[in-house]
């Protein structure tokens, strides 16, 4: 596992996943899959299950430990293809879906987010 020593570049994370009541056809599926029977993943179906600090930046060592350690307050069911990786500071944010091999960065908005985006343009 890669950890990162300098703590003042690491970035908290959030960890994404579909509420209980979501369609049960939109979990556990790859991206491709997912944007093509629902769209781009919307803020609106998911909740944090985990929000904190982990000693690293590497995406595949935050899986690991969502999977094999997870951190105290982690109130999910392990990190899985459909779940969201958001990492953020005070620069901003960084989403990242779990997907099939790997992950894929994604703007993650709310609907009404996106429409106000789009009425914008």
């Amino acid at each position: 596992m890669q950890f990162m020593k300098n703590e003042e570049s690491l970035k908290n994370v959030r960890i994404w996943q579909l509420k209980a009541d979501s369609d049960f056809s939109m979990r556990f599926i790859s991206f491709d899959e997912f944007e093509k029977q629902f769209g781009q993943p919307d803020k609106n179906s998911d909740e944090v299950i985990y929000d904190g600090s982990l000693p690293t930046n590497n995406l595949d060592a935050i899986y690991e430990i969502c999977n094999s350690n997870h951190p105290n307050s982690y109130k999910g069911h392990s990190l899985s293809m459909s779940d969201v990786v958001e990492m953020y500071d005070e620069n901003g944010s960084e989403f990242h879906y779990v997907d099939r091999f790997g992950f894929k960065e994604i703007g993650f908005e709310t609907q009404e987010q996106t429409q106000a985006f789009d009425m914008k343009m």
